[in-house]
């Protein structure tokens, strides 16, 4: 069987159907990867193939201009009310458009039986349409961007008429990787584990020794820091010298330097396998990321939530209505915090019932043998 997978372009993007590429993959199928640009490069460092889905235009260009011309910038950028809804169907429809004539190209050529799409990019169930084959959609959030793609029609309308189509058809199917409690509305989906991906890594010796007292681990993922540097968690480090534990800033490849002398409790990490770190913490403080918060909550962690940008404050408030997350601005945190984000039991009652619920979820193993009979 081969199976196309299309991506928007970003590791938020791309990250998420990793495992269940590598389950295909597992059971002797083709798996190709149509992503934009740049982000070919997670592909290739995934270990899967790829082809650059939009060699004319650069996509994440495209995203910016967009929100320059709205006298926005990303790192201000919600989707967390109407107004901001319509923007981030423009931004994704017009980025899924630039990736429309180059993914129809391959897919004539390489002919998959199955088309796999991420919930904001907008071609893949154009090609599944124009080749007759089954698409199946995979989220990559902890809520759903359906009220997203679901607006995408005037933007992508002419390119389905090119193609001598109405539209798009729902999905044969969705792969839906949260877990059953933290969802706020269903899809009638198919569960399946969320397994985050991050890149293969020797570990450091003291990531292989139980810690003596409790860790946390710090992150704001791949894109904030890119924005807006770290000096945010300022703050945090300040207040967490007082606390009795210790804390990890994962924070790939951001300078600390900005964070001024560390307390002695406290280290900064560059690149970390998350999923590595969260086996040995108790407790993770990050920006509300999806890939970020899946992992958490596999991971059986409590969470503080410093949201940014994007759907990160949407992430924040599911996780806090769950009873796994507090949710705070990071000049807000302080010591008081940080000590009862380790010491409430009713986080650390909901983190463990969100992590055997997790586990309880089929493995990508096991959504391959539904794909073959979709195909």
């Amino acid at each position: 069987m081969h199976v196309l997978v299309t991506t928007s372009h970003g590791a938020g993007h791309v990250f998420p159907p990793v495992a269940l590429a590598h389950a295909l993959r597992a059971a002797g199928h083709d798996v190709l990867f149509a992503t934009p640009g740049a982000s070919c490069a997670h592909v290739a460092r995934a270990g899967l193939h790829g082809f650059d889905s939009s060699p004319a235009a650069d996509t994440e260009e495209i995203f910016g201009r967009l929100l320059a011309e709205r006298g926005m910038t990303f790192d201000r950028f919600r989707t967390d009310s109407p107004t901001a809804v319509a923007l981030a169907a423009e931004l994704f429809a017009k980025t899924s458009l630039a990736t429309v004539e180059r993914t129809v190209e391959v897919a004539r050529s390489w002919r998959p039986d199955l088309v796999v799409h991420t919930e904001l990019q907008g071609a893949g169930p154009l090609v599944a349409a124009v080749l007759g084959v089954p698409a199946v959609e995979h989220t990559i959030s902890c809520h759903h961007f359906r009220q997203i793609s679901s607006r995408f029609g005037p933007w992508l309308a002419d390119a389905y008429r090119r193609y001598g189509l109405d539209g798009p058809l729902p999905p044969a199917a969705t792969v839906d990787t949260r877990p059953p409690s933290i969802v706020t509305y269903g899809m009638g989906g198919w569960p399946m584990r969320a397994l985050p991906y991050t890149t293969g890594a020797v570990l450091p010796p003291w990531l292989l020794e139980r810690p003596a007292r409790p860790r946390v681990a710090v992150t704001l993922g791949t894109l904030r820091p890119q924005l807006s540097g770290v000096g945010e968690l300022r703050t945090v480090v300040r207040a967490a010298g007082a606390v009795d534990a210790d804390f990890v800033l994962a924070l790939g490849d951001a300078d600390p330097a900005g964070l001024g002398r560390l307390p002695a409790n406290v280290r900064a990490e560059g690149w970390l396998p998350l999923t590595a770190l969260l086996e040995t913490c108790t407790a993770m403080i990050h920006h509300g990321g999806n890939g970020t918060t899946l992992a958490g909550l596999g991971a059986g962690v409590r969470h503080l939530v410093l949201p940014g940008g994007a759907d990160d404050f949407e992430v924040a408030e599911i996780l806090r209505r769950r009873g796994v997350a507090m949710v705070s601005s990071p000049d807000a945190v302080d010591t008081g915090l940080l000590r009862r984000l380790l010491a409430d039991p009713g986080l650390k009652a909901a983190a463990a019932e969100v992590r055997d619920e997790t586990a309880a979820l089929p493995s990508p193993a096991a959504i391959v043998p539904r794909l073959e009979k979709l195909a």
